[in-house]
């Protein structure tokens, strides 16, 4: 492997975990998942094709790893459910602020497939073409996804705005 290619890898890794924390709503999962595509695509380099993105191409490995560790847990019987992936972003591990925090919890309780089609589009600057070619889905598909999602984000974002709300006036705040 050239030296450019492992720069470029490099580089690409804060971007690469982004994305990999995006689909298991966990931070050492996503440094696992990372690990994994990575060695992955060390060990098939040869099927990368110079000149075309490597960051798509990471991100399909990425994505690929996660169906596939999936697959193997579910066979397996080590499922982890909803709830419990929820609980497992302690509020102490966020350093943003409320915002950060309500963002991080609003995009799990998003499903995998909406929560991958916004991250890349909304968070990661993809197109939706470029975003398709990386999920393997029709254009429409990443469309509607992004769209559903943010939707559901507005509508989680206005229910705690009235909780906030509500409890401010409870307290008599103006």
């Amino acid at each position: 492997m050239d030296s450019a290619l492992k720069t470029e890898l490099t580089d690409l890794l804060p971007r690469a975990l982004r994305f990999a924390r995006s689909l298991t709503r966990d931070p050492i999962a996503a440094e696992d998942l990372v690990q994994t595509a990575y060695a992955k695509a060390v060990e098939r380099i040869h099927q990368y094709e110079t000149g075309t993105r490597l960051d798509s191409w990471m991100y399909r490995i990425i994505q690929t790893s996660w169906i596939d560790e999936k697959r193997r847990d579910q066979r397996r019987g080590n499922v982890i459910s909803f709830e419990d992936a929820r609980d497992s972003s302690a509020p102490g591990q966020n350093h943003g602020g409320v915002d950060r925090m309500f963002l991080q919890s609003a995009l799990a309780a998003l499903g995998e497939e909406q929560r991958s089609a916004i991250t890349l589009v909304l968070i990661e600057g993809y197109s939706y073409r470029e975003a398709s070619d990386i999920l393997q889905v029709p254009d429409g598909t990443v469309m509607s996804r992004v769209a559903r999602a943010r939707k559901a984000l507005a509508a989680l974002h206005d229910d705690d705005s009235q909780t906030t709300d509500n409890t401010d006036i409870q307290r008599g705040s103006p």
